[in-house]
Formats: C-alpha cells, structure tokens, sequence
C-alpha cells in the first residue's frame, strides 16, 4: 500500500508542475535574438532544408513495407 500512495504522491505532484499556469521561459519572444533565430530558421534556404531533412522519410517507410512485407 505504501507504493500505492507514493506513486500517487508523485503523479500528482507531476500534474501539478505541468499545470502550475503559463510559463515565462521564454522572454525572448519580442527581442533582436528572436528576430535573429526566425530570420535564420525561416530564411531563404528554408525550402531546401525542409526538403533535405524530409526526403529520407518515402524511402526509410518503403523500406520498412518491403522487410515487413517479404521478411519473415
């Protein structure tokens, strides 16, 4: 019975952590830094990073139909 309660104890004290109300961590949302970060994130070769970080995917899934398919 006593892992029973500790382990109530603990989720909720998790619970309450995550629900604790907005958090402030990010007070750099409006400053030169963030405009820095989304200009290099979302810059000219956003498209090409995208597309660069995306294009494994169709091959790694068709692989994994293939060994799932013909592999016993």
């Amino acid at each position: 019975m006593r892992g029973r309660a500790s382990l109530t104890a603990a989720m909720l004290t998790f619970g309450g952590s995550l629900a604790a109300g907005p958090a402030h961590a990010c007070t750099l949302c409006h400053s030169r830094i963030a405009d820095d970060v989304r200009a290099a994130v979302f810059g000219p070769g956003f498209w090409s990073d995208a597309v660069a970080l995306i294009s494994p995917v169709p091959l790694l899934a068709a692989m994994v139909i293939v060994m799932r398919r013909y592999l016993p």
